[in-house]
Order: structure tokens, then C-alpha cells, then sequence
């Protein structure tokens, strides 16, 4: 099913077309109907006050102008809107041709469609009062439905739930499910709030339902918040897949430039309404700092919009929504150059290479995949910069030694700062990771020391994960089957077979890397996922299963526990 929405200026007969078009009054802010190919469509219908939140999650319109109004400033604002968010799937509808010649308003409207995304909208004159026209509409929609990518429900599946609240009307609340599929029973989070709340029904299409997927509109009873503390421009998501960001940057396509030196202008993005201070880097991308935070990642597109001047002032691309500080000098500069020869992508290796490390959380956030890569604890790191920290750390602690013979053991938090690390709490972890170059925690601080083979094994497992060492490396190293399971009796290593040992974080990492894959998988899968062999992605699947990360379906099919893929 494809989600289109309406725009238009006020009173120009949207509602009568929604209605006459699929013989029903739209409720909870749609109507749908079946097109004549058997595609089904809804239609999102909000007044024309609420059309910039209604237009914001969907990618195909109906905009409608009157026949004896013409084209009004109302219809030229949802008309940039469209052209800042760059929807060029529309339809261009003339209504209420049983009152007034429709050629005027059609060659007005088509000369103001000229130079934007919609320029190419197919034009369809119509009478919602008499039903003139409706049948070429319908076949109109049919014909453009058909071009639009149908919808892909193994990313549906995968995706993390985003719902955005336009309202709340008794005690459901409705809005656009833009992103994952919901189901009763599910826990999500009010955004900004951070309230939990667990969907008690849903309504979709007018019946009652048990799980609806992205896109299209939801109304739910949920328990945990009353509906009225909600309000439009909330949003509700999936637990811990989000952040809440009040500072983002941004890929700007500016519109009218006269608005733009404005300091504080309105950010839609979903329903959401959010007064935005804009911080201009270089031509085309800016800093935004929101007043309250929102849901947000790579890729998300919103409108400035001039509320005083009831202008779009530019469209939003957003680029990183955990931007770096800027205080250092010619920092705004280099931001510039950078944010400008970016593209938007969720290639999470491409964005770990950027950053040098980064929480895995944070790329799930930003919705990017999880690379395979070298990790310490929740960090990733991309693996230049990790054998750089490595090599920094050994010079480090060898320089603190020679500066201080009579205690020579380093303290973290001075290796932290020695090395540039975010964190002092991965100084340890890091410390482990790199025994096998002679670097070893004692007494809570850092000392150099002889090169053990197990741990030159577990430093080979740290760039490679899911490389369970085989019995020739285990021989070139001496290290017998007794110490692998004194190493496993130590947490330095996990058995999962007979000759089979991965690092204890594997299990994490393997886990982070499942959310990536269609909502029921197999083994085959699994291992292309892990890049691994089918000796180790057996056993770590059953591993997973022992644990309730995963179950097994049949005799070749697994997925996720509830819960589990947030």
C-alpha cells in the first residue's frame, strides 16, 4: 500500500475529492481505496493548516486547487514545501470544475508547477460535487502508484519503529507510522519526553489490528501516558534504536534566500514543529539547534519554514546528528569542506572511518549498519585508527615509564588524555586488547611486559571477531586445548564447540549485526552476514538461542526474540 498525501490552500474542496475518490469521509486524517490495478492506496487528508506536518513523512501528493479560487499563497507555500522535500510523484488536481471554467486556474497552477519537482504532475480536472472526472483521477493515481517503488517489507521489518503523533483524539492517538512495523504488546518511547508507553490495540484502515507496517496511518490505545499529554510533533519509537538530538547538521536547498539570515526559523520534520536556530557553516550546510529534541537520523528531510512570513525558506537534509564541537579555531571552516562533499549514506564502515570510533548504539541511532570492525566493549573502531590508538597507547606507557622510573606504572586517566581517548573507562578494555604488543593493567594502572602467545589470540580476535582460530594457528602460537579452556575459565574467551573460541563480545557484536537482517534468517545468512564459516555461525547461533537472543523456527529458520531488535 502507498501513503499520498493532500495539499492545497484552505477550502478548496480536499476533503470532498478524499471522499468522492474512495466513497467513504475520511477518518482519523485518511481514506483509502483500491485503484482499478488492485493497489491500494491511502490517503492522508490533514486541514490545510496541519499540511506541512502531513506532507513531511510521505514521498506522492494530490495538490489541489479550486477552479473558482485559482491559485492561492497557501497553494504556492505547500508547492515549495514539495519542491524543498523534492516529492516529484504527484498529481496536479483541479476541483470544483462544476463551478467556474477550469482552464484558468489549470494554466495558472501549471505555469507555477514550471522549475519545481512537480513540474511533470499529470493534471486532472475533476467536481467532487458531481463526480466529474473522478474516474480519470482514479486512473491517473493508478498510472503514478505504479512508478513508485512498492513498498519493501524485509527493510519494513528490520526498520526501528518511528511513529509520528499528529493527534490525539479520545483515547487513541494517531498519527504516520513512517519507519518499522508496531504490533500490540510493543513498548515504545515518547519522543521527546522519554515516557514509556506499550500499544494496548491499533486501528489501520478502519479495522482493528494486530501489527502495521511503515507507511502508512495508525491510531493506538496505548497505556502508560494519557493521550491528551500527547500532542502533535511527539513521536513514538522503538526502545533504545533512537537518540534525541538537539543539534544537528544539515544539507541545506535553499528556496528564498531572503529568509535566511534570519537566526531562528521553524524545522518540520514529521509532524513535528520545532524552532530552530540556524548556524550557516558554508554555501549550503548549516548547523541547527532546536529548541526541543527530536528523533532524528542521516537522511531525515524537513523544510525551514518563516512562520512570520508564511514562507519555506529551504529545504533539510540531515547529515549527522551527533555533530562535533566547533570552538577550535578554523574548525568551521574544515566542517564546512567536509559536511559539502558528503553524501548521505547509512554505510556504517563509511561513518566509523570518519568519526575513528564511534558506540555501536550511536550507529544504530544514526541509522547506519554496524560494520564488522574492531570493538572494545560498546566502541568500534575503525581499523587504521585502532592499531594507530594501539601503537600510541605501548608509546605511551613505554614514555611514562622512562619519565618516571621510580613509579612507572601509568594511571588511566593520563593515558586517556595521552592518547585522545573519549573515555577514560576504555583505556582498560583497550589496554586487554593490546596485551599481545606487551601492555598490561596492574593494579589498576598500566605496565609494559612480555608478548603472550593466548594474547597475541585474543589481540588476532579483536581485528577479526568472528575468525575463530583454526588448529594450524593455534599450533604456530603452542597454545594447547588446557589453555584455551583456562583462558575461557578467566572471561578471556568463550567455547563454542569443540575447538571453537571467540572473544566474550562476539556475542554482542554478532547480536548488533542480526538487526540488520530480514526478521527471519538462516544459517547461510548468518555467516555472509558475519563473513565467518559455517563451523563457527552454527554453534554462536546456538549459542544465541541458548540465551534468548534468538529461536529457531524450523529446521533452517531463525529470528530475534521480541524485544530484541531494538
Amino acid at each position: 500500500m502507498q501513503l499520498i498525501a493532500t495539499a492545497g490552500h484552505a477550502d478548496h474542496g480536499k476533503s470532498t475529492l478524499v471522499q468522492r475518490l474512495t466513497g467513504m469521509t475520511p477518518a482519523l486524517g485518511s481514506a483509502w481505496t483500491r485503484l482499478p490495478s488492485g493497489r491500494m492506496v491511502e490517503l492522508a487528508d490533514l486541514p490545510a493548516a496541519r499540511t506541512l506536518a502531513g506532507i513531511c513523512p510521505v514521498s506522492a501528493v494530490l495538490l489541489v486547487v479550486a477552479a473558482d479560487a485559482g491559485w492561492m499563497p497557501q497553494s504556492g507555500e505547500h508547492l515549495a514545501a514539495l519542491h524543498a522535500l523534492g516529492i516529484r510523484q504527484g498529481l496536479l488536481v483541479i476541483t470544483r470544475s462544476d463551478l467556474a471554467d477550469p482552464l484558468p486556474a489549470l494554466r495558472r497552477a501549471r505555469a507555477e508547477l514550471a522549475g519545481t519537482s512537480l513540474a511533470e504532475a499529470e493534471p486532472v480536472v475533476v467536481s467532487g460535487l458531481t463526480g466529474e472526472g473522478i474516474p480519470r483521477l482514479r486512473a491517473a493515481l493508478d498510472r503514478m502508484t505504479g512508478l513508485m517503488p512498492p513498498p519493501n517489507p524485509a527493510a519494513t521489518s528490520v526498520a526501528p519503529v518511528r511513529l509520528w503523533v499528529d493527534d490525539a483524539e479520545g483515547t487513541l492517538v494517531t498519527g504516520t507510522l513512517a519507519a518499522g512495523t508496531v504490533r500490540t504488546g510493543d513498548e515504545l518511547v515518547v519522543a521527546p519526553t522519554g515516557r514509556r508507553v506499550r500499544i494496548e490495540a491499533m486501528e489501520s484502515l478502519g479495522r482493528p489490528a494486530v501489527a502495521v507496517a511503515a507507511a502508512g496511518r495508525v491510531a493506538l490505545r496505548v497505556d502508560g501516558v494519557s493521550p491528551r499529554r500527547m500532542r502533535g510533533g511527539h513521536a513514538l519509537v522503538a526502545v533504545n534504536s533512537w537518540r534525541f538530538v538537539s543539534v544537528i547538521d544539515v544539507r541545506l536547498t535553499t528556496l528564498d534566500k531572503t529568509g535566511m539570515p534570519a537566526r531562528e526559523l521553524v524545522l518540520h520534520i514529521g509532524s513535528a514543529g520545532i524552532p530552530a536556530r540556524v548556524r550557516h557553516l558554508g554555501p549550503g550546510v548549516a548547523r541547527l539547534t532546536l529548541r526541543s529534541p527530536l528523533p532524528l537520523r542521516i537522511g531525515d528531510a524537513g523544510l525551514l519554514h518563516d512562520a512570520q512570513r508564511r514562507a519555506v525558506v529551504a529545504g533539510v537534509t540531515v547529515l549527522d546528528i551527533l555533530p562535533p564541537d566547533l570552538r577550535l579555531s578554523g574548525a568551521v571552516v574544515e566542517r564546512a569542506i567536509e559536511l559539502s562533499k558528503r553524501d548521505v549514506s547509512t554505510d556504517g564502515m563509511l561513518e566509523l572511518r570518519r568519526r575513528g570510533m564511534v558506540r555501536r548504539s550511536d550507529l544504530i541511532a544514526m541509522g547506519c549498519t554496524v560494520p564488522r570492525a574492531p570493538s572494545v566493549g560498546e566502541w568500534l573502531f575503525d581499523p587504521d585508527r585502532f592499531q594507530k590508538l594501539r601503537q600510541s597507547l605501548l608509546d605511551a606507557v613505554r614514555e611514562y615509564a622512562v619519565r618516571h622510573p621510580d613509579d612507572p606504572a601509568m594511571p588511566k586517566p593520563v593515558a586517556a588524555q595521552e592518547i585522545g581517548l573519549p573515555d577514560r573507562r576504555l583505556v582498560e578494555p583497550l589496554a586487554r586488547a593490546s596485551r599481545g604488543m606487551g601492555v598490561r593493567m596492574l593494579g589498576g594502572r598500566l605496565v609494559l611486559g612480555p608478548r603472550d602467545a593466548l594474547e597475541t589470540l585474543v589481540d588476532d580476535l579483536a581485528m577479526d571477531p568472528f575468525a575463530a582460530p583454526e588448529q594450524p594457528r593455534l599450533a604456530e602460537l603452542g597454545i594447547t586445548v588446557k589453555r584455551l579452556n583456562a583462558a575461557v575459565t578467566k572471561g578471556m574467551l568463550i567455547r563454542l564447540a569443540d575447538g571453537v573460541y571467540l572473544r566474550p563480545d562476539a556475542v554482542d557484536l554478532a547480536r548488533a549485526v542480526l538487526t540488520q537482517l530480514p526478521e527471519t534468517f538462516t544459517v547461510a545468512q548468518v555467516r555472509t552476514a558475519l563473513r565467518t564459516s559455517r563451523r563457527v555461525a552454527v554453534p554462536l547461533l546456538e549459542l544465541l538461542d541458548a540465551r534468548g537472543v534468538t529461536e529457531r523456527l524450523d529446521a533452517s529458520q531463525r529470528r530475534l526474540r521480541k524485544g530484541r531488535r531494538t
